[in-house]
């Protein structure tokens, strides 16, 4: 299978991206981050979150590449980012397996990698994302021909971590660590080694400081990425101030989106043991592996993760060791064969089908990988030479198909979200864990993508309307709303729009009022409360604020607040007039 030239792997995983993803792509821009990507493209300034810091410059530039091209849109732009960056990821996938873990793994890897629903998701929620599976495919390529002996392959492993650098700035120190080792253990004189860190050294300033000059110069670069990611961290690590229920979250969510594809693989990882060989991994590969992922697994735990495509530095390697046991399961089925393998494989056809019939995404997750597991172990009974029959690939299609299905049912589910109802001991912790990690499928399915465009697509095509009506004399009022204000200004550019919020995500920040048009801020505010918003009179107010929350409440009580959509609208008087809404005071 993985004879094939890497063109024909390329256009046959390019063609699968684009007839599984294509059809489902959005119409919009999908996140509040690639707004600010589409704005970098024309204008980079990361203290304007053009880009949001770090600033992703190679990115940028390839966004501008497309441009180029003729790319009109941004939402084009982004799209074919997405499916090419997914299809190159699956190409080096291949491409490393083979190499790292020999046989057909890449092969397998990529079929565990193309379904897996983070991986899905991103190619089509965020193509910036999707960068990550191929900047780790490519360096832990690149650092395992040096780490094998390859020695000038740590020359060109530091150009590849210097150069991914500035796709995703994150993925150089994450990953410093596996070129390091790499460069050691490889058999180079100490001036090479030296070499090639000057190399990567090189290749980082290349992009590093044209960011850094366009964003104000370097004092000012460093200072708003440390503010960005200590402020993002505060969200979701305990060591920057989450709450420990948070922090619990982020484990179990961290859990689920870098190992749920592993419950599709019990089948395979039985199949693949040898008694007296284990898994034939090698601690060489085992210690290589531990390097790719421990660095990025840390970071995650203890600084930042917040969405589901930002394990993608890890998942490509989950996927690795799982296409490794599919080809060692394979080989060993190439060698004996169970007596009862018919009898095996239509039984377990006929329960994992029963499963499924009972459209219970839920049972299928769970029962799936049990069926599996003891039909590998009734395998492993009454072996017998294989005299040709089955074929590997029929045994590969059957190890991959459980794992196929688990991704599909994850994906597409809806409804995952878990409320439990127990309140203190044993069975509220448990309910917690569930919640957590049914959270973090809901985070990653299709369902959270349909309706975060149809809140959106809503939000948007309301506040047009409204603004259509007082043309000129209509202003938008954000405060934690259920669509980024992001959205709104590069939507609706004309229309002002005052973001209500506070300078830090972090509690206890002094609250801030930013007025923007398009790109644009038209003013920045902070001060002593209730800090005051002046609008003119007779204006219409839209408000895009979450229901049922405390500022929705003090606008409820200060106005008059008629609903439209998603959205509410207040229509001022001629007459002058003020009302204070908590930190807040609006005046007209």
């Amino acid at each position: 299978m993985v004879k094939h030239r890497p063109w024909f792997l390329f256009v046959f995983f390019g063609l699968l991206v684009v007839a599984t993803r294509a059809p489902s792509m959005p119409g919009q821009l999908f996140t509040f981050d690639d707004v600010n990507l589409s704005y970098a493209a024309g204008h980079f300034d990361i203290r304007s979150s053009q880009p949001q810091p770090p600033g992703y410059p190679l990115f940028v530039m390839e966004m501008r590449a497309l441009e180029w091209l003729h790319f009109r849109r941004a939402e084009s732009v982004l799209h074919a980012l997405g499916l090419l960056g997914a299809t190159v990821a699956l190409l080096l996938v291949v491409l490393a397996g083979g190499r790292i873990l020999g046989g057909e793994s890449g092969y397998y890897a990529a079929w565990l990698l193309v379904f897996h629903p983070v991986f899905w998701h991103a190619s089509l929620t965020s193509a910036l994302r999707v960068q990550l599976a191929v900047i780790s495919v490519a360096v832990g390529w690149a650092c395992w021909r040096a780490f094998t002996g390859e020695g000038r392959w740590v020359l060109w492993s530091a150009l590849a971590l210097g150069t991914g650098a500035g796709i995703r700035p994150e993925a150089g120190p994450l990953l410093f660590p596996l070129w390091a080792a790499s460069a050691l253990r490889a058999k180079v004189s100490w001036r090479y080694r030296a070499i090639s860190l000057a190399a990567m050294g090189a290749a980082v300033l290349a992009w590093l400081l044209p960011a850094m000059f366009a964003s104000g110069g370097p004092s000012l670069f460093v200072k708003a990425c440390l503010d960005y990611i200590t402020d993002q961290a505060s969200v979701s690590s305990g060591l920057f101030g989450a709450s420990e229920s948070r922090w619990a979250a982020t484990f179990w969510q961290l859990m689920t989106w870098t190992f749920c594809g592993v419950l599709g693989w019990p089948l395979a990882a039985v199949l693949a043991w040898r008694r007296g060989k284990g898994f034939s991994l090698g601690r060489q590969r085992a210690a290589f592996l531990a390097l790719w992922i421990a660095p990025a697994l840390a970071f995650a735990l203890t600084v930042h993760v917040e969405d589901p495509g930002q394990t993608l530095l890890i998942i490509p390697v989950v996927c690795l060791v799982g296409g490794f046991l599919i080809d060692r399961a394979t080989a060993n089925a190439g060698a004996v064969v169970s007596a009862w393998d018919t009898a095996i494989f239509a039984g377990l056809a006929l329960i994992v089908a029963g499963v499924a019939d009972r459209h219970n995404a839920e049972v299928i997750v769970l029962l799936t990988p049990v069926a599996c597991l003891a039909a590998a172990l009734v395998i492993k009974v009454e072996q017998v030479k294989n005299s040709g029959l089955p074929l590997r690939a029929h045994i590969a299609i059957l190890l991959l198909a459980p794992a196929l299905l688990l991704n599909l049912v994850m994906f597409y589910h809806t409804g995952w979200y878990y409320r439990g109802s127990a309140t203190s001991g044993v069975m509220a912790e448990a309910e917690h864990t569930l919640e957590y990690m049914n959270s973090g499928l809901a985070l990653t399915s299709y369902e959270q993508i349909a309706k975060t465009l149809a809140l959106d697509d809503g939000t948007v095509r309301e506040v047009r309307h409204l603004a259509a009506d007082r043309p000129g004399k209509t202003w938008v009022i954000w405060e934690e709303g259920p669509t980024a204000w992001r959205k709104i200004v590069y939507y609706a550019p004309a229309l002002p729009v005052a973001v209500m919020n506070h300078k830090k995500i972090r509690s206890g920040s002094p609250p801030v009022v930013a007025i923007w048009n398009g790109s644009k801020i038209v003013r920045h505010m902070q001060g002593a409360e209730p800090l005051s918003l002046t609008v003119p009179a007779g204006a219409r107010i839209v408000w895009v604020l979450w229901p049922k929350t405390e500022f929705w409440d003090l606008a409820q009580r200060a106005f008059p607040m008629t609903a439209a959509g998603a959205v509410w609208y207040t229509d001022l008087p001629p007459e002058h007039g003020a009302r204070i809404l908590g930190e807040y005071e609006i005046n007209w």
